[in-house]
């Protein structure tokens, strides 16, 4: 019911940060479930600044129904998909989580708030292992000891995804392309190939889109091609929710040749700059109302960081699975061109919610 409204924050989100000259992902699921958390202790304002961003419209039942269900449901992956969603509210010592916002979010989100001593060497490892165990060991650090330094509250995001292709590029295809970069120089790099092969995929004046299905079939990563080259810029300005579904949407199996990079990109991003741009400012000042969850307190910042891998046996992955094969001598129609050569979007999503967004620029 709300899905465009999730999606719309995603793409919002995206605006807030540099995509336009360098590579960058981040997760709106793992920003909206964290900020969950602090809805479910805000009040007043504070609680509907929070709303009207993240899911326009939708009453208090209606939000947590709605993020309760993505929380529980994205972490059951099948067929070795795996996604971990860390979040976590740190409080500095001294202050004491409302009992009731414990067990709230405990039940609807999987989550939980937890005091420090956040002047000592001692919080910042706590937070660094907590999202280091979460992750799988991917993403080791995320706090410093600058980061804790003054802070009353702090928002900690992270997230983990582990997926094989269900039809998996051939290794012995991959090989040296140029890309060209949103600055116009060209860059030699590692290109996996599929050449006259079936693969999900769409379009429309804008965007050349593939879709690339995981083992668990209920997540695809979609690579969003600007038709006009180096004009992800001007594009993105024309993707909105609703393009942007229907173009995951309405794919279909067409014959094609595939050219795609192999990447790798991680993004730490503060929460604070991109959420008071979209209209979260309340819970950031003195004049937050978050009394659900403990008595005069307000966020100081939030850190998001995000890592993703895209290789040929999927995304974050190592282990092989078997390719569909079809003989090229019974095909004759001519195969539609897909050359990811110059800065494209990227999302990896659940059912259509996308779980990462992403912009490959380099």
């Amino acid at each position: 019911m709300f899905l465009q409204a999730e999606t719309q924050f995603g793409l919002n989100f995206l605006q807030t940060l540099p995509y336009q000259n360098e590579s960058l992902v981040f997760s709106p699921i793992s920003i909206a479930l964290v900020l969950s958390l602090v809805h479910t202790g805000a009040r007043g304002r504070s609680k509907e600044q929070i709303g009207d961003v993240l899911l326009r419209g939708a009453s208090d039942d209606q939000y947590v129904n709605h993020f309760s269900y993505i929380n529980e449901n994205i972490r059951k992956g099948e067929n070795g998909v795996q996604v971990n969603v860390a979040n976590r509210v740190y409080l500095k010592r001294g202050f004491t989580a409302n009992p009731t916002f414990l067990s709230v979010a405990l039940k609807n989100y999987g989550a939980d708030a937890k005091t420090l001593d956040f002047t000592s060497l001692t919080a910042v490892r706590e937070v660094n292992t907590f999202v280091k165990e979460a992750t799988k060991g991917k993403i080791t650090e995320i706090a410093t000891k600058d980061t804790l330094q003054d802070a009353v509250a702090l928002l900690i995001n992270a997230i983990y995804f582990k997926g094989d292709w269900e039809e998996i590029f051939d290794g012995f295809s991959t090989s040296d392309h140029d890309f060209t970069t949103y600055s116009g120089a060209i860059k030699s790099m590692k290109f996996m190939r599929d050449i006259m092969s079936d693969r999900d995929y769409s379009s429309d004046e804008v965007f050349q889109v593939l879709h690339l299905n995981y083992m668990d079939s209920r997540f695809k990563f979609s690579v969003f091609l600007p038709k006009e080259k180096n004009t992800l810029k001007q594009a993105l300005t024309k993707l909105d929710a609703k393009r942007f579904q229907s173009l995951v949407k309405n794919n279909k199996r067409t014959f094609m040749n595939v050219v795609l990079p192999k990447f790798t990109v991680e993004k730490e991003v503060s929460l604070k700059y991109s959420l008071e741009r979209m209209g979260i400012t309340d819970i950031f000042s003195d004049n937050a109302n978050l009394v659900g969850l403990a008595e005069n307190i307000k966020i100081s910042n939030g850190v998001h960081k995000a890592l993703i891998e895209v290789n040929e046996e999927g995304t974050v992955a190592s282990a092989a699975t078997m390719a569909k094969a079809v003989p090229m001598s019974l095909r004759m129609e001519t195969p539609v061109e897909f050359k990811a050569d110059h800065p494209f979007l990227f999302a990896l999503s659940f059912l259509g919610h996308p779980i990462f967004l992403g912009v490959f620029n380099e």
